[in-house]
């Protein structure tokens, strides 16, 4: 959901492409009218995942969550797509981690970063898009609380500078996705796919699945929630 109907019809037309995801573009006025439009939208109650831009709502945002909760059969997870363009605020990325976001990215990427980001956290891990997870990751003081965040951020392996491709194939290759699997929810062919996990497996020194799997749980950047 967003302000801008363009927006979401393009990223709703996007993840609807494969037909393995039903979307639903939602437009909510500017302002004191916000909550309102949440309250009388129409979100089927097996919605599961929710795209929003939380800086659109400011101080209002915890209370939009709650709207938005009270009216599906579960609590969903949650995507910030922001529209702040500094990567390096790790102010906010700590607060919306804290409210329980499963998944944060700008709106300045590419939408296929969006579609990989979905595909993510559908599978139970947390996306945070790398700039805003390297900025978090450097400033941190190593709290408990803090470390807490960090734990749920370190999904990328930041210092072999993958591309949010290369990662996503990499940790679908750890849960034991065919590339086939793959390229059906990244709507890209089984050889493009075998060509991310081969880019991605050589900057980390991987040979084989074997090799995959075995970082992936050493690392700790494949998280389940």
């Amino acid at each position: 959901m967003d302000t801008n109907p363009v927006l979401v019809a393009g990223v709703s037309m996007l993840l609807q492409e494969d037909g393995s995801v039903a979307a639903k573009a939602l437009t909510v006025s500017t302002g004191q009218s916000m909550l309102a439009d949440l309250v009388a939208a129409d979100i089927a109650p097996e919605t599961d995942l929710i795209i929003i831009d939380p800086c659109q709502f400011g101080d209002q945002l915890e209370a939009a969550l709650e709207i938005i909760d009270a009216g599906l059969s579960k609590k969903p997870r949650y995507i910030a797509y922001c529209s702040a363009t500094d990567v390096n605020d790790q102010d906010m990325v700590r607060s919306l981690l804290t409210l329980g976001f499963s998944g944060v990215v700008s709106k300045q990427v590419d939408l296929q970063v969006v579609k990989i980001a979905v595909a993510s956290v559908r599978h139970g891990l947390v996306h945070v898009e790398q700039g805003f997870a390297e900025a978090l990751l450097h400033a941190s003081h190593g709290a408990t609380e803090e470390q807490t965040l960090i734990d749920r951020v370190r999904k990328i392996p930041l210092e072999a500078e993958l591309t949010e491709r290369e990662a996503f194939v990499l940790r679908a290759v750890a849960f034991g996705k065919s590339m086939k699997e793959i390229g059906h929810e990244l709507d890209l062919s089984s050889k493009t796919v075998e060509t991310y996990k081969a880019r991605g497996a050589s900057k980390l020194g991987l040979r084989t699945r074997k090799d995959i799997v075995g970082y992936a749980l050493q690392s700790g950047w494949v998280i389940q929630q």
